[in-house]
């Protein structure tokens, strides 16, 4: 333990705590502002909590060697799809998805953590092949480590939840070393495939509210007033923030509920309108820092487990921040994909923080023996 607290100091990567904590002190105030005067007000402090205990896994996440956290990975990952596999028996119904467990008055969704044990996991089977590149069937082994907690997710049914572990797919497809021809010909049949689904999807088991979505998405003004209306409002959120903002506690469209969920999906929305476009441009220079830093790390990495965990906490925050921002833009359909260290949610933010916790610990042991 005196070992590895004194690599801890010694070769710890405070670049990226500092930019973690940034982020992790900003949600809370963000999600405050977004609640303040509402009957949700009480979820300011209730992020505070978990932004205390997000803060504890990120040191957990942080101290402990990676390599133990490999080394116990499966277990970890087994643990994970046996409480993913018990939902339809002992999960609760949130917003139309039996994606929450709940132990005495504590809920949390298992989905989320079950993507930093699929990266483990990963990462453990990626050990075993001792630097050799991966074959077919490594290559399907992998995919199949992640995928079954994605189709599980599939199922509860949480459709945006499912697709955050798509990234995780990617970094494996990176780092299997094939052509670069033969991968953008599996993403290609991959996403051929995505749309065969969808569009079986319209007729058989997709809802009408994720019809609208779609629709929506394709014609923005169709139906301001209805499926439209969230985008719609976020996007008159964006632009009233001009170049300053209104201030915090100050936002119009946040103030008298205009603005859906603002302190969930929509949180950007509540950044944009009260900070401005210079606050909405630092938030994105703290999300590129943090990104840039995990691509440095995974550069530094001394092993490809290693590699494989940062790569995968840099595709998993990327994605939220792309898909999240681009939906309150209007640029990608509404999917209910949260904004990373700031949108309320304690299952949510743990995650990342432990994400975050492990690309730091894997820079900080890159000279360990």
């Amino acid at each position: 333990m005196k070992k590895t607290l004194r690599e801890a100091v010694s070769y710890g990567d405070f670049v990226t705590a500092a930019l973690y904590l940034t982020l992790l002190i900003f949600g809370p105030l963000m999600v405050r502002s977004a609640t303040f005067g509402t009957r949700f007000a009480y979820l300011g402090n209730r992020q505070m909590f978990w932004a205390v205990l997000a803060f504890g896994a990120f040191s957990l996440a942080f101290l402990i060697p990676y390599e133990i956290w490999v080394e116990y990975s499966y277990l970890v990952y087994g643990l994970c799809v046996a409480v993913l596999l018990s939902m339809p028996v002992l999960g609760h119904y949130v917003g139309g998805h039996k994606s929450w467990l709940y132990i005495g008055p504590i809920g949390f969704e298992p989905s989320e953590f079950a993507k930093v044990a699929a990266a483990l996991a990963g990462a453990a089977f990626i050990k075993e092949l001792v630097g050799r590149p991966m074959r077919w069937r490594e290559i399907g082994i992998l995919s199949g480590i992640i995928g079954l907690p994605m189709l599980l997710t599939l199922l509860q049914p949480d459709f945006g939840t499912a697709t955050t572990f798509i990234p995780l797919v990617a970094v494996a497809l990176y780092l299997s070393f094939l052509p670069l021809t033969q991968i953008v010909k599996w993403c290609a049949i991959g996403i051929l495939a995505l749309m065969l689904l969808l569009a079986l999807g319209w007729f058989t088991f997709l809802k009408p509210y994720q019809k609208d979505r779609i629709i929506t998405f394709i014609h923005p003004t169709a139906n301001t007033r209805g499926a439209g209306y969230q985008v719609n409002q976020a996007r008159i959120a964006v632009g009233s923030g001009e170049l300053l903002g209104k201030g915090l506690y100050s936002g119009t469209q946040n103030r008298l509920n205009f603005l859906p969920a603002p302190h969930t999906d929509f949180i950007f929305g509540v950044v944009a309108e009260e900070t401005g476009f210079l606050g909405s441009l630092a938030l994105l220079g703290l999300y590129l820092s943090l990104l840039l830093r995990f691509l440095s790390t995974a550069s530094a990495a001394r092993d490809s487990e290693g590699r494989f965990i940062v790569l995968c906490a840099f595709a998993v925050i990327l994605y939220h921040v792309l898909i999240n921002i681009g939906m309150v833009i209007g640029l990608v359909p509404t999917t209910g994909i949260p904004l990373p260290f700031l949108s309320y949610g304690g299952s949510f933010l743990v995650s990342m923080s432990l994400f975050a916790g492990l690309a730091a610990n894997v820079r900080s042991r890159r000279y360990a023996q």
